[in-house]
């Protein structure tokens, strides 16, 4: 660290706390761009398509993050895996429809495929509210949207329902679309 410059520190007994540094509380009326977690400051989990579920869940949780990215060697982001899927009944569901071990499933197996993913443009984010922002969602039936710049074709960041709900305290419940004829008959009771 020598080539570091020493800083004076100050006592701080005479001082208190500035007003203009309180971070007001979030509301659904607040600029959606406070709860968007910006990939160009905190850079996404990436988690390898071939990782088995047990070591991705590992990772998630010593990183706290609930949903992350996935790639593979030859396309770069390829998909997203949650971690309420990795510890869902949903493993066994999938291991059992391929006919494979829990162990031997991939967060591929798991994931939710790109093509299958939302996204807002980040200049939309910027003139919206974060009510906006959690309306869409609810709307589209997404735990996670992800922000796009169009302008350069990227992936700038993401907004997660957990996040709205941790952040302004409030009770966030929302239902997946279903994607499929079956998935609907499931979810108006007919098996």
């Amino acid at each position: 660290m020598s080539n570091f410059k020493l800083l004076a520190a100050q006592n701080l007994d005479q001082y208190a706390l500035s007003q203009e540094s309180k971070i007001q509380p979030l509301q659904l009326t607040s600029p959606a761009i406070e709860i968007m977690t910006n990939y160009s400051r905190n850079p996404p989990l990436m988690l390898d398509k071939e990782m088995p579920i047990d070591e991705a869940l590992s990772l998630m949780k010593s990183a706290h993050v609930s949903v992350s990215l996935v790639s593979n060697k030859l396309d770069g982001f390829i998909g997203t895996v949650s971690l309420v899927d990795l510890q869902s009944s949903r493993v066994l569901s999938v291991a059992n429809r391929l006919g494979v071990n829990r162990n031997d499933l991939t967060i591929g197996h798991l994931m939710v495929p790109k093509s299958q993913f939302k996204g807002i443009q980040l200049q939309t984010i910027l003139n919206s509210t974060i009510g906006d922002v959690l309306h869409t969602m609810e709307h589209l039936g997404l735990q996670h949207i992800l922000v796009i710049a169009q302008s350069t074709m990227e992936i700038v960041g993401m907004i997660s329902a957990r996040d709205i709900s941790k952040r302004l305290h409030i009770p966030i419940q929302i239902s997946p679309l279903p994607s499929s004829f079956q998935e609907v008959m499931l979810a108006v009771g007919h098996p």
